[in-house]
């Protein structure tokens, strides 16, 4: 009820403001004075929590319920009243405004409104009643409420001092900061910190001061910190409160601020709403703020809001019905009584029974009555109808109970088993002499003879088995049950006899049942376990037994290996040893671990065991080894519930032991071979991108060259230079399909920015992209997007899509880019405008050298490759397409969020150094092939001046010789590979920039190289483009150049 409460007052209080400032404009504007004016100066602004409590009601009231009354709202905004002039400014505004109004009553928000407006108030409507609506009951000077500080206790002058003409009404709404303090350390008697958030109004300058006397006083081990909006941000604030850890609170008055946007004064509301979203620990407020929606704010000591609401609007309806002519009145509020949100309560983990009795909760949780009240009443009803019911049953028992006995009686008759009622005859002794037949059933007459035989006649004299049969019932004296299986040779049947004393003393209850069918089934299972027992001794399993408290172990065979000693054999019922046997023929290497495994399953640790371990064996005059394998479990519990008993099997696995390590040994052998594998695909990959880099390089620089060459020449330039991406996509996918065939593709994660990653992508396409009548287009849909994983993949995937769509559409568009599919997963996707994919081969895209066209350049390994990447990388891939009008090429990754994008490349120097712009800078290029170093020599020669070194050692030499800006380095070269000599480098200057120059086509290296010392990389074949935009940046971030 509460809730619904709340959500009426959110919602339809600020309707009803609205509609009242909207007639009250309109009569203003048409200079029309109603009957009855009231006239409410609110000191704060029109969204200040604690003004707006009090103006909503009397709206709601006034101009809801009554047309003859207009309620006319002045908002100060004492946050930009700060001096005089801004003070002057104001009343020339409020003098204008209300020059003609004529109000039955004044109502006053906050002690700010009396101090400033009290002179004009007099002049203008010093015979007006007036309600000041005050948290402290004093005032100061105007200059305090201008600079909003405090008050000292010498400077305040109590509001019933006055002594105007005005017929004043004090309405005090105190704020009682001591006793939410007080409240704070009971529920939360661990708080060392106070943290206490409030704005730059007047009021607040006292609230703080009031805290600090309060906690000085009373809790001088409290630590108060005060933050106040306006002398920090929004986003100090947020900062602020996402660092403080229990055992902190937080004390909660108002957020309110002003900003200077444009030259426009903007304030900024109030955050109590999204307090708790940034706050780890419990936060308490001085007024109600919200309290009752559960946003996070617990609650505090102040007045409750239908307290106040009667008392406010009692007080206005006296004064506009019968208001007092002069002198000063107080209205005095009830005591108060602390507030709070049950849910909040709970959720900060705050005791509930440490809360005040006096205390009133929010949101409470219903109770039972009020929670099941419209079960409980047809429950009741139902109740009702059930004894109604249950009294009909009574008399229906009865004659349930007479057919029962005739059920039972048809039982007796029915009932599959033998039944005799015998009455004992006993001698003077006590002992049993005889017994009478009293009673026998059916099934007695079926398998026995008719009990018109035996009825009322004395065993004596119907069987010749008499002594027998009366020391088995004299033996029964003592025993309340006797059973025993007899075997009925004239009938060929087993029958399991029972004999009960009945109830009736001297009486004998006789019950035997066919069991003819059990023993056959024991004897088929005693064959059975003749069976197993020979199936283990030919498998060579030897079942055993360990009697934990005996020490010894029990075999229901052979004596296992582990437990045959040196001794000759032991005889055939010789099968329990002891326990210190079986562990003394235990190879001393083993048999640690194989008392540590048997400890762990008796003290409980895990419920069986198996191990394999080696035991001395005697074979003729050699001893050698033998594995055996031993599982075992827990049999029988003591009864302080320790295991009593182990059972468990042996098995000898010597030949097994000797396969395995072979298989090991083949297994290493393969582990060796792929590791050949691995390195011979990489130096394949070095020793054909090395000359394909002179090709791709020199091509490119004849492509962009083509200013001077016809057209034709032009044609043959763009064929090299295609068959050469061509080329190198050919050799990429060969040495990935290759990894794939060899389980051994490798990744390389990292945190990346996929918006970057993608705007690059789409930069580079677009360059390569030919075709004027297909656009390229990344679609953005998240601002930035932070996660973990392979860049080098992802790029090659995406790229990969890009490239078919490219091949496939020659007009319309490609478009390309992500969304987040869910909490756990990110979605990709490339859509073209192409020919599409006929249905019938949608689902063979992605099978090795699959073409669709076969026109088309490209071996179909591609797309293949994608799919063994993006499962590898746990996500999932597949295709849209519709014949004709394009196609939709999509896959999923985990989404593993990162705080930043990864930079695994160097950082340049905090420093840089200083470099005339006039003057050539110098490269140091190590390169050992004469034609690459040809390529770097076109390349860079107009823009730099450069040094060359044909190996690792002579590259260190020169550097110290003439100290480069920046360093080539290739990787694999003669004497001294790259990776050493960029060591050597470090050692000299490390702050240098060393771009390495690399052949090698793995995630590995890549990260190998980074992690080397290199400022940068880059693989061949070399574009020229890039390598120039490469090293422009790397010099930039490094030298400072002078102008």
């Amino acid at each position: 009820m509460q809730m619904v409460t709340s959500i009426i007052k959110k919602i339809l209080l600020p309707v009803i403001f609205l509609l009242a400032i909207s007639h009250s404009f309109c009569s203003a504007q048409s200079q029309s004075i109603p009957p009855s004016n009231i006239l409410i100066i609110n000191s704060y602004t029109s969204i200040t929590q604690w003004s707006d409590n009090l103006i909503a009601p009397i709206y709601l009231k006034y101009t809801a319920h009554n047309n003859n009354v207009d309620i006319y709202t002045e908002h100060m905004n004492m946050l930009t009243i700060n001096n005089d002039e801004a003070l002057k400014q104001y009343k020339l505004r409020f003098a204008r405004k209300y020059a003609k109004l004529k109000p039955q009553l004044i109502i006053l928000l906050g002690t700010s409104a009396w101090v400033l407006l009290k002179e004009d108030i007099e002049k203008k409507w010093k015979d007006i009643p007036t309600i000041i609506c005050c948290e402290k009951r004093y005032i100061g000077t105007k200059e305090a409420y201008l600079k909003k500080s405090f008050i000292p206790q010498n400077e305040r002058i109590p509001l019933n001092f006055y002594q105007g003409d005005i017929p004043l009404t004090i309405f005090q709404i105190p704020c009682y900061v001591k006793e939410t303090l007080e409240l704070m350390k009971t529920l939360y008697p661990e708080m060392h910190k106070l943290v206490f958030l409030s704005d730059g109004r007047f009021i607040n300058a006292q609230y703080r001061h009031e805290v600090d006397e309060v906690m000085r006083t009373q809790f001088p081990d409290v630590q108060v910190k005060h933050l106040v909006a306006g002398k920090i941000t929004n986003d100090d604030l947020i900062d602020s409160l996402k660092h403080l850890d229990f055992p902190s609170c937080i004390l909660f008055s108002s957020w309110y601020s002003q900003t200077n946007q444009q030259g426009n004064l903007i304030l900024s509301s109030d955050i109590s709403k999204v307090l708790s979203n940034y706050s780890k620990v419990p936060i308490f407020t001085l007024n109600n703020n919200n309290v009752a929606l559960t946003n996070g704010i617990l609650g505090g000591c102040y007045q409750r809001e239908d307290i106040l609401k009667g008392k406010l609007l009692e007080t206005i309806e006296q004064e506009l019905k019968n208001p007092h002519s002069q002198g000063i009145q107080t209205i005095e509020m009830p005591p108060v009584t602390p507030i709070l949100n049950y849910p909040d309560l709970e959720n900060w983990g705050l005791d509930i029974n440490l809360c005040p009795p006096d205390t009133y909760f929010y949101n409470t949780p219903p109770t039972f009555l009020e929670k099941n009240w419209f079960y409980i009443i047809p429950i009741a009803f139902l109740a009702i109808c059930l004894y109604i019911i249950w009294l009909k049953k009574l008399a229906k028992e009865r004659n349930a109970r007479l057919n029962a006995m005739e059920e039972y009686n048809s039982l007796f008759k029915n009932m599959p088993i033998i039944y005799i009622k015998e009455e004992l005859i006993y001698n003077k002794e006590g002992r049993v002499i005889d017994f009478i037949f009293k009673e026998v059933n059916p099934t007695f007459e079926k398998y026995i003879t008719a009990k018109s035989n035996i009825l009322g006649k004395k065993y004596s004299e119907t069987s010749g088995q008499h002594t027998r049969c009366i020391d088995l019932y004299n033996s029964l004296q003592n025993k309340k049950e006797l059973s025993f299986q007899y075997y009925w040779e004239a009938k060929h049947i087993y029958l399991t006899v029972i004999i009960t004393c009945s109830p009736k003393k001297g009486f004998l209850d006789v019950f035997c049942v066919d069991n003819t069918e059990l023993a056959q089934v024991q004897q088929i299972l005693r064959s059975t376990n003749h069976k197993l027992s020979t199936a283990l001794d030919v498998a060579n399993i030897t079942p055993w037994k360990w009697d934990l408290e005996k020490h010894t172990i029990l075999c229901d065979v052979n004596r296992p290996i582990e437990i045959s000693g040196n001794n000759s054999p032991a005889e055939e019922q010789q099968l329990s040893v002891p326990d210190s046997s079986y562990f003394s023929n235990i190879c001393k290497q083993d048999i640690d671990r194989v008392r540590n495994a048997y400890q762990s399953l008796i003290e409980g640790k895990v419920p069986r065991i198996k191990e394999e371990f080696r035991v001395i064996s005697n074979k003729g005059y050699s001893v050698h080894y033998e594995w055996v394998e031993v599982q075992a479990t827990i049999d029988e519990y003591n009864q302080a519930g320790k295991a009593k008993t182990l059972v468990g099997s042996s098995l000898i696995i010597t030949q097994r032991k000797a396969m395995e390590n072979d298989l090991i040994k083949a297994k290493e052998k393969a582990e060796e071979s792929n590791k050949l594998k691995s390195a011979f695909l990489a130096n394949m990959s070095h020793e054909i991108r090395t000359p394909l880099n002179a090709i791709v390089g020199f091509s490119g620089i004849l492509a962009s060259m083509n200013s001077d060459i016809d057209e034709e020449k032009q044609e043959y330039i763009q064929i090299i230079e295609n068959n050469n991406n061509l080329l190198l996509q050919l050799i990429n996918d060969i040495l990935d399909l290759s990894k794939i065939e060899a389980g051994v593709l490798e990744f390389s994660y990292n945190n990346i920015n996929v918006d970057e990653l993608f705007m690059d992508i789409e930069e580079s396409t677009k360059m390569r992209n030919q075709n004027k009548n297909v656009c390229i287009l990344y679609k953005r849909t998240l601002p930035s997007c932070y996660i973990s994983t392979d860049k080098n993949r992802l790029t090659q995937v995406i790229t990969n899509m890009i490239n078919n769509a490219m091949k496939f559409t020659q007009r319309g568009s490609i478009e390309f880019g992500y969304n987040l599919q869910n909490e756990d997963s990110l979605y990709f996707y490339v859509s073209d405008t192409g020919c599409g994919i006929p249905e019938s081969q949608v689902n063979r895209v992605f099978e090795r050298f699959v073409k669709l066209n076969n026109f088309a350049q490209g071996t179909g390994l591609g797309l293949p490759i994608c799919q063994t990447i993006i499962t590898s990388m746990g996500g999932k891939i597949g295709v849209k397409s519709k014949e004709g009008e394009g196609s939709t090429f999509w896959f999923t990754l985990p989404y593993h969020q990162a705080d930043q994008a990864g930079d695994n490349i160097a950082k340049a120097p905090e420093t840089p150094r200083l470099v005339d712009k006039k003057d050539k800078l110098v490269i140091l290029i190590a390169e050992d092939n004469e034609s690459n170093y040809k390529l770097f020599e076109t390349i860079l020669k107009k823009n730099y001046t450069l040094i060359h070194a044909w190996d690792g050692e002579e590259a260190v030499q020169l550097f110290k010789q003439h100290n480069p800006h920046l360093v080539l380095m290739d990787i694999n070269m003669p004497k001294m590979d790259g990776y050493e000599a960029t060591q050597k480098i470090r050692e000299i200057s490390p702050d240098v920039p060393v771009m390495a120059i690399t052949a090698f086509a793995y995630a590995e290296d890549e990260q190998h190289i980074l992690n080397s010392g290199f400022n940068a990389y880059t693989s061949k074949p070399i574009q020229a483009e890039q390598l120039q935009k490469q090293i422009g940046n790397l010099l930039k971030k490094h030298f400072l150049f002078l102008y």
